[in-house]
């Protein structure tokens, strides 16, 4: 197992193909402050690099996964205000890449959800492909009482939950539990141990084709943006790039002999 640590507020391990990522700034309900940022972008860079990753778990240690953007430290250096804005090659600003950078490392994410999830923390976890929540966890979008939006790539993200959801949320800062935070598309399934169903899962996809959870991955993301005759040949396509390749035989060939596939 290899371990890192971000400015402080992030830790890293890797083990077995899959990354964990914990913001580990407990007493403060992991708040986001100046070195909490830049531990998770520095820490989405390093995803980047690791050889051989297939999954990533994303978690808070502590009470609560994060109870959002720190206000009171992020004000206390407004130089840096300007910057959180600006967006870089492609468009996508320091605050939004929070949410957004996760999908660069090119696995499945998967979040573990507990205690306070508001704000800026629920707009990281939307980042993730799966989030997993506790019954009694409570999410927010915050934003409003501070006086500003959402904007961590929410209009993204948030493409899988009903607008006029998102707007009540969005308008009245509504604390949900877990219970609720499924049913309105904000989780994906509850657990009374979210990082053990977290790390179950991520195990399990540890063990499938690479290649084949990137192409069920890469079709998932770009299939809302297009037409159904565009999703139905973006499909044939990406099948055509499996069938037939070493990793596809590999998980034949494993599958018929009963034992554990052994991808490369």
């Amino acid at each position: 197992m290899t371990q890192s640590s971000f400015h402080e507020r992030v830790t890293l391990s890797f083990h077995r193909h899959v990354a964990e990522v914990a913001l580990a700034r407990p007493r403060e309900h992991n708040g986001l402050d100046w070195a909490m940022i830049d531990g998770l972008l520095a820490a989405q860079r390093h995803l980047c690099e690791l050889e051989d990753l297939r999954a990533v778990v994303l978690r808070g240690e502590g009470e609560s996964f994060c109870a959002g953007l720190d206000m009171a430290a992020v004000m206390s250096r407004p130089e840096r205000l300007p910057a959180l804005l600006a967006p870089d090659e492609q468009g996508i600003n320091p605050v939004q890449r929070l949410a957004l950078g996760w999908r660069d490392a090119g696995v499945p994410v998967i979040a573990a959800l507990h205690g306070h999830v508001y704000g800026g923390g629920l707009q990281i976890a939307l980042g993730a492909d799966i989030r997993v929540v506790h019954p009694e966890a409570r999410l927010a979008v915050l934003e409003i009482v501070w006086g500003i939006i959402p904007d961590m790539g929410i209009s993204v993200t948030g493409e899988a939950v009903r607008s006029d959801v998102l707007r009540e949320l969005t308008w009245t800062g509504r604390k949900v539990d877990g219970h609720e935070a499924v049913s309105l598309g904000l989780a994906t399934r509850l657990a009374d141990d979210p990082l053990a169903v977290a790390r179950d899962i991520a195990a399990a996809v540890a063990t499938r084709s690479p290649r084949a959870v990137a192409a069920s991955r890469e079709l998932f993301t770009r299939a809302p943006g297009m037409s159904e005759r565009e999703r139905l040949a973006l499909e044939a396509s990406l099948q055509r790039s499996l069938l037939g390749s070493e990793q596809q035989q590999e998980a034949v060939a494993a599958r018929l002999a009963g034992r554990e596939p052994r991808f490369t």
